[in-house]
């Protein structure tokens, strides 16, 4: 309060004429800040900028490159600056530090950062999904992979999640397969379930989690369409000389559904998606650069390449055969008014089963609306399957077994929505819907269960559509596709191995105990009027046919025919991994490109301040300790341009980030002369008194004058100051007497 009064007293003194001066000069240096100031954020952007160009032309899908090599010069120009660009290769050709130095007037900015790069990754050259596969290589027949030496890789989880190990030993899987992998020069990798998919899996960087996946993300991408895409109609043969998609355009998808055979010459690039089988003849071309997907729901999945093969970058095959076994069945539970919410057991309301006169040994009807045994056998009213039509398609009508289409007349127009429940026990069921209308899915939606409804999903369960209209919904269907995958539920097992509790014990429950469920709620209550239960089911007097069936089905498979992918290579067949090719569909299919990780980074600045005698200490490359040169600032262009960086020489090569100044003492004092008068004030307070025109040091040049070495941001350089400005200059990191070496005098 003291030192604040004594100031505004001596501005009082000093009369209006002076005082005006002050100003002006302190106006002065205000802008001459300021305009510093603008100079070192412009350096900062520039240097940023720099970096993004370089790292734009750094990164490739598996490697790391010099961006001044082809990429982008050494030196730019940038909004009335300039930036400079060094780049040093690490250990490896994955990791690299880039040095970018940004200038504008007299700033100069400096970002050194290394980097390591995350390149994107698939399975390799050859990847079956199958649940059981054979293989034969006759011809002269390759596999091989970048230099991470990628593989042949089988997938096992269908085969596993099928129950296929107790009848089709998974080491008779993997010999027949792996003997075509030795042949063609490549092993066999059979990863563990859990490393397909989630962080750092085989899938990652494909965003899908299995080759089923794959296809459908290539089946979609076809369907809407775009540039040379197109779908064709199978089967089809390419008996002359063909191309698809464009050499220099390697998003193209084309998707064919039906089988493909080849006896002409048929090369592409892009995506190609077969939902068949394929067949290369002898005599016949296929030449690809891309993804290539063979896919196919039949028992038996052929694919034979006897011609000429020559795949650059991947082929996927995803197969979905599943053996027989049991049937499916459908259990309907209704009320348009809405079942109780508090138990999971179905009500009598509305019953009409063709049990509802039987009463169990408790005196209970069997409370489900509609039960339907083999659905996917006994065809009654019209042909069934195992694709469950919820409304009538086509001639296809199914309302007397699942009861769905007389309940959504009675709901007019209310707001409803669908609901798919125990997911985990879908099998591979995919879900058709159309919901018509402002708000709709707009057309058919085609969609996985695990997947979910997708941009027709709630937000709180993407197996729950958002709300509509009940006379909206114009098609729904599901199409189970795998029984043996479904939920089991046979008379024999668990709660139910007694004849007379079969099938009160699991009837009363609306989801069959775990059973997939297909749900329809009331939108402004959630009140569930409509379940229907999907689930693979067998009865006691069952069981031998069952078992019969699976002996003859086991005979056929020895016999090589019956079931699984069959792939036959008898020609010249080259497989080459290339995540390049597979990453020009990056956008379109989805799939994440390489990344790059930071390691480390800094920073160090030089201000205008520090370059305003016309020169700047650089490192002269190589780096040793006599190369610290003092250089003209306008000459600093050309010294960046062949490898010098700005600052001292250090052991290692690169700027170093300087040492931050202490912060002064707030007991540091400093003696100052203010209109004749010699005063002592505290160091926090000298700006303001040199504001109003007061000199550091003793009053008639007393006090004697001292030698500091001034630890400027990138160089050091001795001045000659008053001995009562030395506690200031220490305060900020300035030492008494000359620098060693380096810098000038001042």
């Amino acid at each position: 309060m003291g030192r604040l009064l004594l100031l505004l007293v001596l501005a009082s003194v000093l009369g209006g004429s002076i005082y005006t001066m002050s100003q002006r000069g302190a106006f002065s240096d205000a802008a001459r800040v300021h305009s510093a100031e603008q100079q070192d954020a412009l350096a900062r952007e520039i240097a940023e900028a720099g970096q993004s160009v370089a790292l734009t032309h750094m990164v490739k899908p598996d490697r790391l490159v010099d961006p001044t090599k082809g990429g982008v010069g050494k030196k730019q120009s940038y909004e009335d600056g300039r930036f400079h660009i060094a780049y040093a290769q690490g250990a490896t050709e994955r990791e690299a530090t880039l040095t970018v130095t940004g200038t504008y007037g007299g700033a100069v900015h400096t970002v050194q950062s290394t980097y390591e790069l995350d390149p994107s990754d698939a399975p390799g050259p050859l990847w079956l999904d199958v649940p059981y596969a054979t293989a034969s290589a006759s011809g002269a027949v390759t596999f091989s992979g970048d230099a991470d030496d990628h593989p042949v890789h089988l997938d096992r989880r269908k085969h596993e999640e099928l129950g296929l190990d107790g009848f089709l030993e998974w080491t008779d899987v993997a010999g027949a397969v792996g003997g075509l992998a030795n042949a063609a020069g490549s092993a066999l990798k059979v990863p563990a379930n859990d490393a397909w998919t989630g962080e750092d899996g085989l899938l990652e960087d494909l965003n899908v989690e299995d080759a089923d996946g794959l296809f459908m993300a290539a089946e979609a991408a076809a369907e809407i369409g775009g540039g040379d895409d197109q779908i064709l109609t199978g089967p089809l043969t390419v008996a002359n000389n063909q191309t698809w998609g464009s050499k220099h355009d390697g998003t193209t998808v084309t998707l064919v559904r039906g089988d493909l055979t080849v006896t002409g010459r048929l090369r592409g690039h892009g995506a190609l998606a077969i939902d068949g089988g394929l067949t290369v003849e002898p005599g016949g071309t296929l030449e690809w650069e891309g993804l290539v997907v063979v896919r196919s729901d039949e028992d038996v999945l052929p694919i034979k390449l006897d011609g000429t093969v020559a795949v650059t970058g991947m082929m996927a095959v995803a197969h979905r055969a599943f053996p027989p076994g049991g049937h499916l069945d459908v259990t309907v539970f209704r009320n348009a008014s809405g079942m109780a919410q508090n138990q999971p057991r179905g009500t009598l309301a509305e019953q009409q089963s063709p049990w509802s006169t039987n009463l169990h040994a408790s005196g209970t009807r069997f409370p489900w609306h509609q039960h339907t045994h083999a659905f996917d056998l006994k065809p009654t009213h019209a042909p069934r399957g195992d694709h469950v039509f919820f409304l009538p398609s086509g001639s296809l009508d199914q309302e007397p077994q699942v009861q769905f289409k007389s309940l959504l007349d009675k709901l007019g127009s209310e707001p409803v929505y669908l609901e798919i429940a125990n997911a985990d026990n879908h099998g591979f069921s995919t879900v058709h819907l159309d919901v018509s209308g402002a708000g709709g899915t707009g057309g058919m939606l085609h969609t996985t269960v695990r997947t979910g409804f997708g941009d027709f999903a709630s937000a709180a369960n993407p197996r729950r559509t958002t709300a509509f209209a009940a006379d909206r919904l114009a098609d729904f269907s599901v199409d189970v596709r795998s029984l043996r995958s479904l939920r089991q539920s046979f008379d024999t097992a668990g709660a139910c191995a007694e004849t007379s509790d079969w099938p009160y014990c699991t009837g009363i429950y609306w989801d069959r105990l775990g059973a997939m469920s297909v749900r329809l709620h009331r939108a402004s209550d959630g009140a569930r009027l409509y379940e229907a239960s999907l689930y693979w089911h067998m009865r006691a007097d069952e069981e031998d046919a069952h078992e019969a069936e699976e002996q003859a089905w086991r005979e056929k498979i020895q016999n090589g025919e019956a079931f699984g992918t069959h792939l036959s290579m008898d020609g010249t067949v080259d497989m080459t991994f290339d995540m390049t090719e597979i990453l020009e569909l990056k956008d379109k299919l989805g799939f994440d490109g390489p990344e790059v990780e930071l390691v480390t980074s800094s920073v160090s600045h030089v201000p205008p301040s520090e370059t305003a005698d016309g020169t700047i200490v650089v490192c002269h490359d190589p780096p040793a300790a006599n190369q610290t040169k003092t250089i003209d600032f306008d000459s600093l262009s050309g010294h960046l341009g062949h490898g010098d960086f700005v600052g001292r020489c250090e052991p290692t090569s690169g700027p170093s980030t300087p040492p931050s100044a202490p912060t002064p003492s707030d007991d540091a004092q400093v003696t100052l002369c203010l209109l004749g008068t010699e005063i002592t004030i505290d160091v926090g307070d000298l700006d303001l008194y040199l504001a109003l025109g007061a000199t550091e040091g003793s009053c008639g040049g007393g006090g004697g004058m001292t030698w500091v070495c001034h630890n400027g941001t990138w160089r050091k350089y001795s001045m000659w100051v008053p001995s009562s400005w030395v506690p200031y200059h220490q305060s900020h990191g300035d030492t008494v007497g000359q620098c060693s070496s380096g810098g000038g005098s001042s």
